[in-house]
């Protein structure tokens, strides 16, 4: 069996999407990222035959979010100093239970498509560790078949612009081989919120429907993220 891991902060105003408070008050960032979850959700329901966990902080704030998960779905809290650390925790702990495979993804891509995730348990047949670029130069997924805490001990900044490469390198220091999985944009700032919403909306596939149903709405009663098209200006 192989297990699949969501890593998430608990949508609280104030404390996640902080980034997007410039634009969203901190209750709109938190139901944006509740909306983010239950996209999320919802393509793990087409992940049959993998077992889904949620690891999440803070600790004692499960009670938020339990209407919306899924009983398919096991949480366990975030254990460790650093993202780093939350990270390989959750791996190793979840590898313990006997798992071929163990991969963990971010909350940050609502959009991702499930083929997407079961080709990562896929590349991890021939190769070490998988993991997911985003565009900002960090990865967004991150999977293996024994626990590697090393891997996790790169000398940048996390959510800096050469995470990504970093972890290659460590991998390739530590003679393990690595495969990259499907490329994806992280939803993190307003020009990524903005990007996000001139693919996705009205999109023929019916991608993160929460998400964009959101941002529609909030669009139209705010008035933000209107596009100059002549110059791309976003105001």
């Amino acid at each position: 069996m192989n297990a699949l891991i969501l890593m998430t902060r608990i949508p609280m105003a104030g404390q996640t999407k902080t980034r997007l408070m410039d634009i969203m008050s901190g209750d709109e960032c938190a139901e944006l990222h509740m909306a983010f979850l239950k996209d999320l959700f919802n393509t793990f329901k087409k992940l049959k035959e993998i077992d889904i966990y949620l690891t999440y902080t803070p600790e004692n704030s499960l009670d938020t979010i339990e209407n919306i998960i899924p009983e398919f779905v096991k949480t366990l809290p975030q254990i460790g100093e650093d993202l780093g650390n939350k990270m390989y925790n959750a791996i190793n702990d979840i590898l313990s239970l006997d798992y071929e495979k163990v991969i963990l993804i971010g909350s940050d891509i609502p959009h991702i498509k499930n083929e997407d995730i079961l080709h990562s348990f896929k590349i991890l047949e021939e190769k070490d560790i998988v993991l997911g670029p985003s565009y900002d130069g960090g990865y967004y997924l991150i999977g293996m078949k024994k626990p590697n805490e090393g891997i996790f001990h790169i000398s940048k900044k996390w959510g800096g612009k050469s995470v990504l490469e970093s972890t290659i390198d460590m991998a390739n220091n530590q003679r393990l081989t690595v495969g990259l999985a499907a490329k994806y944009m992280d939803i993190d700032t307003k020009e990524d919120l903005f990007a996000f919403m001139d693919k996705y909306e009205g999109h023929r596939d019916k991608i993160a429907l929460k998400t964009v149903k959101f941002i529609k709405e909030w669009r139209e009663n705010t008035g933000q993220g209107q596009v100059d098209r002549t110059n791309k200006r976003i105001y």
